[in-house]
């Protein structure tokens, strides 16, 4: 998936805020529900982050286009790990494991739909 870096996403001296390189993260894993027709709620269920380990490697500035990309590192029935990866001309500049678990209304871990484990393959 590919982001522009906007004004709104930098600090004063137009570097991208490090909370934002999250969110891109957060969109491009959205966007792959997105683009199966799915959504990442499925009757009342979502995914919620458990746990993530961030490396900030180059700052991305006003104005560039960066790409995300999202692998699936394990499937297992509650939990996928996920390993997302942000370019900036082919060149990585953050990267970030997320361990994601599936709840129910009332937040209690459950089994993942076999639909939405299969998106991340």
């Amino acid at each position: 998936m590919k982001i522009r870096v906007y004004y709104e996403d930098t600090d004063a001296g137009g570097i991208v805020y490090h909370a934002n390189y999250i969110k891109y993260c957060e969109r491009a894993r959205s966007e792959v529900f997105f683009e199966n027709d799915l959504s990442p709620e499925m009757n009342g269920c979502h995914f919620v982050a458990g746990s993530m380990t961030c490396k900030f490697i180059k700052s991305a500035k006003l104005g560039d286009i960066l790409e995300v990309k999202t692998e699936l590192l394990e499937n297992k029935n509650v939990s996928l790990l996920l390993k997302q990866t942000i370019f900036l001309k082919d060149e990585k500049i953050f990267e970030m494991e997320i361990k994601v678990g599936f709840v129910d209304k009332s937040g209690k871990i459950t089994k993942i739909p076999q639909e939405l484990k299969t998106i991340f393959e």
